[in-house]
């Protein structure tokens, strides 16, 4: 039997009432403040911590049995970083500091955006970015059907959907996470998303294509997404995600994404076709936690791209050779051990270890040359210290090898924090 609950924070938001019961686990997605719903507490929370193992916000939050306390609400995440590689210069940055703004019109209509700024400046001369990362709205009728239009989060992978820093182990994303889903990604679209069974949820949309032009052997399609800026109505795409939970704290996740690739290309190549499928799993038991995940994406008419490429402008001859097989995954298990050494605290210290594969160069057509260099292989073993389920202080040591050149070591910490 599952125990239905409610954890008050101040990371709770943007939760409205549709008339459900449904309501297992708070999520770290934030939102507006909400009046209290009723709680059934379990023999301890710290069997299922807040931000360990989060829950599919986008639909969830929706679903909840709540009332709006406030009808706008702010918020925001962010991370600042020290990152020092055995084979160059060590670097302090603050790599993105987000600020949401959502807001519930009514009952029925709602409003949810962030606006991020990375590299804390941003500027023609800087090497810093400010972007919208979200900005859609929400059509709620019912747990099993809503509407959503917008710029909207990908649902594809763990990290895209869950990428507020103190809700993942490790100071950087699993190159999975980066170079095979790009992460964070974002496009144009709308669809729905809702709860076919209790544990089985949904989202699907229709959304904006990419732009073959940005794609590269180093970093396969992830300068390729349009990102809803001055973006191509040409090509689209559609995705897909289905979740289920078939006991509390173990969720399994499938994405799939179908769509064309626009260029400036057309007549040596046409629209690039994509398809990207991904699979994941997480749980928790007490203060044990553990996650995967492994991704394929497919691009098709990839030797036509690499033979117009090698004969374009500086920039496309050295992104040769797009491959047509990325892959990657990652395994991680970590274990709470404050659990040990003081079992009445309510704060963790998470010591984890996380294998991490990711190859963009998988597959290449015929007659072009794989880089080796771009298969990546990445190992891991880190602290994660939350005196509150909000803020999260990181380190971890890592080993970095590839598919030919050298392989070193790199030191890493963060401070990150959301509210």
């Amino acid at each position: 039997m599952r125990m239905v609950f409610t954890i008050n924070t101040t990371a709770a938001a943007l939760v409205l009432s549709l008339g459900s019961a449904f309501a297992q686990g708070q999520t770290p997605a934030p939102a507006p403040p909400m009046a209290p719903g009723p709680v059934v507490e379990l023999p301890s929370e710290r069997d299922m911590p807040q931000m360990t193992l989060p829950r599919e916000t986008a639909i969830e939050n929706p679903l909840r049995q709540e009332s709006s306390a406030s009808a706008t609400a702010i918020g925001g995440y962010g991370e600042l970083t020290l990152n020092a590689p055995a084979i160059g210069p060590s670097v302090i940055d603050l790599r993105r500091l987000v600020l949401f703004v959502g807001h519930n019109f009514n009952e029925r209509i709602r409003f949810y955006s962030e606006l991020e700024v990375e590299h804390a400046v941003a500027s023609s001369t800087d090497q810093g970015e400010f972007e919208v990362e979200q900005a859609y709205l929400d059509g709620l009728f019912s747990r099993h059907f809503n509407l959503r239009a917008g710029l909207i989060i990908m649902p594809v992978g763990i990290i895209n959907v869950y990428h507020e820093p103190p809700t993942f182990n490790g100071v950087d994303r699993p190159d999975v996470d980066t170079l095979v889903i790009p992460s964070t990604w974002r496009e144009a679209g709308f669809g729905a998303f809702g709860e076919i069974a209790q544990g089985l949820s949904y989202q699907v949309y229709v959304t904006s294509g990419f732009n073959a032009n940005g794609f590269t052997a180093e970093s396969g399609i992830a300068e390729g997404h349009q990102e809803a800026q001055l973006a191509s109505v040409s090509n689209f795409g559609a995705v897909a995600r289905l979740t289920y939970e078939p006991v509390l704290a173990t969720i399994f996740g499938v994405s799939a994404y179908g769509g064309t690739s626009g260029n400036t290309l057309h007549d040596t190549v046409g629209n690039v076709p994509l398809g990207l499928f991904e699979a994941d799993a997480r749980t928790r038991y007490r203060g044990f936690s553990a996650r995967a995940e492994a991704a394929l994406l497919l691009i098709g008419d990839a030797a036509a791209l690499n033979a117009a490429f090698t004969t374009g402008t500086p920039e496309q001859m050295g992104a040769v050779a797009v491959a047509s097989q990325l892959r990657g995954g990652y395994v991680e298990a970590g274990y709470d051990v404050l659990r040990l050494l003081a079992p009445k605290t309510a704060q963790d210290v998470t010591l984890f270890f996380r294998y991490d594969y990711a190859n963009t160069q998988a597959s290449v057509p015929a007659g072009f040359a794989a880089n080796p260099a771009f298969i990546r292989y990445t190992e891991t073993v880190g602290l994660v210290y939350r005196p509150i389920p909000e803020v999260g202080l990181k380190a971890d040591y890592r080993r970095h090898e590839f598919g030919a050149g050298p392989s070193y070591n790199e030191f890493a910490t963060a401070l990150t924090w959301m509210f």
